[in-house]
This record gives C-alpha cells, sequence and structure tokens, in this order.
C-alpha cells in the first residue's frame, strides 16, 4: 500500500526546491522594493558617508582583487560571515519604543515605522539581508568560476555551516541556493546552539560570560566620560532638531543612531532618523559604541576573548591540513555566524593592527582626531553580511600559501611581506589556539 509513496531522499530533494524557489521569490520581491527606494541622502552624499557601527549595511567592493602569481595553484576556499542585515533584537525594539514616546518629539509621522518593533520579526533576517548575501555570492561564483565549478560536481567538496539562529541559517541557505542552484550539495549542517564552539561560541563559554560582566563595567564608566565630554554639545544639538525640550539622553542619542542603522540597512531610508546624523557625529557615535564593543568582544578586554575563536581556528587548521593531503579531494566550507564571531576572529589574529594605525585602548576622553585613525571600527570589521575569507595556494615548488581577504578585499597582516603569504606565518600567529581545548579555556563541564 505504501509503494506510490516517495522516497526520503526525494522528499528532502523536493523541501530543498521549495526552500530555493522561496528564497528567489524573496529576493525578486526585494529588488523590486529597494530599486523604488532612495539610494542617497537628502544632500546627495553617499549612505555609505555615515559610519553605523554594527547595523552598518555591506558595502561592495568596488575593484577587483589581485589574480594570483603566476605558479599558483587554488586548492581550497573558506569563508567565515556575519549573517545579513536583521530586524532589531526585543532590547532594541524596547530602545526604540522609549525614544518613540519621547515627550515633546516632532518628526514627520512617517519616521515612526512600525516594523522596528514588530515583536513577531525579532531580530529575523530582513529581506535586504537576503539580497545582501544574494549579491556576495553571486560575486563569489564570479571569483572563483572555473574552481567552484569543477568543486560542485562532487557534493562533498563543498559544504555550508551556519550557527542555529534564523538570521545565519537563511544568510546560509541563501548564499548556497545562488553558489549551487542545481542542488548537488548537502542541505545546511547547523550547529545545535548548546554545542556550537565555532560560530555562537559565547553561548558556550561561562567564563567569557563572567568576564562580559567586568569588560561591561569598565566601558560603562568609560561612556560615562564620554558623555560627560561630548553629551552636552549633542543633546543641543539634537533637542533642536527633535522639539524634545528635556529629558533627552545620549542613550537616547544613541538609540536614534541605532535606528538611524536600521532605517538604511533594512529599508534603504536614509532621508528619516539619518538626516539627524553627518558623517562626523555618526563617527562620533560609533567611537561611544565601539568603547563597548572592543572591551567585551574585542581587544581592549579580557584575554579570554582572544581565545574564543581558537575553535573555530582549529576548525579552519584541520581543514587547511586535510585539503593539503589530499588536494584533488580538498572540501571548501562556508560558514555563517554572526557579529561576534567575526569581532573574536579578527581579535585573535590582531586585525586592528592592519586595519588602522591607531591601536590604544578605545577610552571616553579618546581625543576624536586620534579615534579616526583607529584599527577597532565595527562598520568595519562588522557591518552586517560582514566576512573573512581564506584561500588557500600550492605554488609551483608545492608550497602552501594563504591570502586572508575582509568583505571581498585583500588584507596583509604585518608579518606578511606580500598578501600571499606562506602558510607557516599564519600557523606561527596562531600558535596554541590551534588544537585548544574549548571546555578547559571556558571551563565547561562536557555533558
Amino acid at each position: 500500500m505504501f509503494g506510490n509513496s516517495p522516497s526520503g531522499a526525494e522528499r528532502a530533494r523536493k523541501r530543498r526546491i521549495y526552500a530555493a524557489l522561496v528564497v528567489a521569490a524573496i529576493f525578486v520581491a526585494s529588488m523590486w522594493y529597494y530599486s523604488s527606494r532612495k539610494s542617497t541622502s537628502p544632500g546627495g552624499s553617499r549612505l555609505t558617508d555615515l559610519s553605523l557601527s554594527t547595523k552598518t549595511p555591506y558595502l561592495a567592493p568596488n575593484s577587483t582583487i589581485r589574480p594570483a602569481p603566476s605558479g599558483f595553484k587554488l586548492v581550497q576556499v573558506q569563508y567565515v560571515y556575519r549573517h545579513g542585515a536583521r530586524y532589531p533584537t526585543q532590547g532594541d525594539m524596547a530602545h526604540i519604543k522609549e525614544v518613540y514616546g519621547l515627550d515633546g518629539l516632532s518628526v514627520p509621522r512617517d519616521w515612526i515605522n512600525a516594523e522596528l518593533i514588530d515583536g513577531d520579526k525579532d531580530a529575523l533576517l530582513a529581506e535586504y539581508g537576503y539580497r545582501e548575501m544574494t549579491g556576495i555570492a553571486q560575486r563569489t561564483i564570479q571569483r572563483y568560476a572555473t574552481f567552484l565549478v569543477d568543486r560542485l560536481r562532487n557534493p562533498e567538496y563543498v559544504r555550508f555551516v551556519s550557527s542555529e539562529f534564523q538570521r545565519s541559517h537563511m544568510s546560509a541557505r541563501t548564499f548556497q541556493g545562488v553558489v549551487d542552484p542545481k542542488n548537488h550539495t548537502k542541505p545546511v549542517t547547523v550547529l545545535p546552539l548548546n554545542e556550537d564552539t565555532i560560530l555562537a561560541m559565547k553561548a558556550v563559554c561561562p567564563m567569557w560570560e563572567q568576564e562580559k560582566e567586568a569588560a561591561t563595567y569598565n566601558a560603562s564608566r568609560e561612556i560615562a566620560v564620554f558623555d560627560s565630554i561630548h553629551g552636552p554639545g549633542l543633546r543641543q544639538r539634537m533637542s533642536g532638531k527633535l522639539g524634545v525640550k528635556s529629558g533627552l539622553t545620549v542613550a537616547h542619542i544613541s538609540t536614534l543612531y541605532m535606528m538611524c542603522g536600521y532605517e538604511v540597512a533594512l529599508f534603504a531610508q536614509p532621508d528619516t532618523w539619518c538626516t539627524l546624523f553627518d558623517p562626523d557625529t555618526s563617527a562620533l557615535m560609533e567611537l561611544r559604541n565601539d568603547i563597548k564593543y572592543s572591551r567585551v568582544y574585542g581587544p581592549f578586554g579580557a584575554n579570554i576573548n582572544k581565545k574564543m575563536a581558537c575553535a573555530l581556528f582549529t576548525a579552519i587548521l584541520n581543514d587547511i591540513d586535510s585539503a593539503l593531503r589530499d588536494i584533488p579531494n580538498a572540501i571548501s566550507i562556508f560558514r555563517f555566524g554572526h557579529a561576534e564571531t567575526i569581532m573574536f576572529v579578527s581579535t585573535l589574529l590582531s586585525l586592528e593592527q592592519v586595519l588602522g594605525t591607531e591601536n590604544s585602548p578605545i577610552t571616553g576622553a579618546m581625543p576624536f582626531s586620534l579615534a579616526r585613525h583607529r584599527g577597532f571600527k565595527t562598520s568595519v570589521i562588522a557591518p552586517f553580511s560582514t566576512n573573512l575569507g581564506i584561500e588557500l595556494y600550492k605554488d609551483q615548488h608545492a608550497q602552501p600559501f594563504f591570502r586572508l581577504l575582509l568583505n571581498e578585499r585583500a588584507i596583509r597582516l604585518p608579518e606578511c611581506a606580500d598578501e600571499f603569504c606562506s602558510l607557516d606565518v599564519l600557523r606561527t600567529k596562531l600558535g596554541d589556539n590551534i588544537g585548544c581545548d574549548f571546555n578547559s579555556i571556558c571551563r565547561k563541564t562536557p555533558q
């Protein structure tokens, strides 16, 4: 009686086709939606003139990547991504509601966006997030065209991994649907949250959670200094623009700044809350944010921050070693996590030394002229869809080399003479982070 029932494999295939059709429909709808929205601010400046911290929309590269030297053969690619643009969290929504309710607030009615306080959309991947991931995937196909076509012939040679959160999982599925439209590869591997030492590592590290309390306290002290220095001027400027005569705090202004980021990242709308900020003011507000981020996740916090990505890099180096042992069967992996995933990666690699000339701890009293040159900027390290790629090559003498790419742009570690760098340099830099005992570092008792 069950002779005509579809097999499990056939049902799985149909589910994947349906999921791909849903993603495609969302993308087509979002392309129409965003093509009708403004892409420049009222003054004609590009949206990217505003530094919007972790709510910065992804900026596609405007230049091509340098080709590999003659004799170099690409063996493997591995990437780690933050999810695409998402809706506010419940915590963010509470702050936004507080701003909406400010006494005397006088702004155009269409500035009050109900979608930013819709609890049903709590931290979900937004339409523009699908679009970001689609664009990145399309450029990935172009960048690795011949390599990926060859790899995709075997379902084992290209893999996709995500954290358990919807925004990361759907980012991975969207990316996979574009890179592998014929569904050769296996479904996205989703790492259970209570076991995820790779992409959502903070959730399984009690010691980091404990250190976070001290880091947050230290950050709050520095933010208080920042507010005492910059607060009077910020409140005076914003009060006049908003019609709020009293009760406006720097925390409210920080929420306005966050709302500007969401309006641009989710709706391509620079002509609402973003009109309150110019590039200098947005950079100042990012500095305030980075006081906290650089301590909680970054290089100016507890030492454990420099260890949090050790399990991820252990997995990456293990996959590199497997590829070098068996090049024809090398596996390329695309992993999709969170902003803190990338910040922990950046901290382990000391990317602040690559991205800026000023690397002293970010303080509330830091001169703005100095802060402009800091290497830790969340708008650069952790915008929506931020990504770090590691390309593995062998040269004509069969020696392994690697190249790092941050947001599709090649970067060079200080230890490297060129962006194509000996793999031994990376091994040395990572040191005992490779093969680390994550449970011991986090003092987590195995289940």
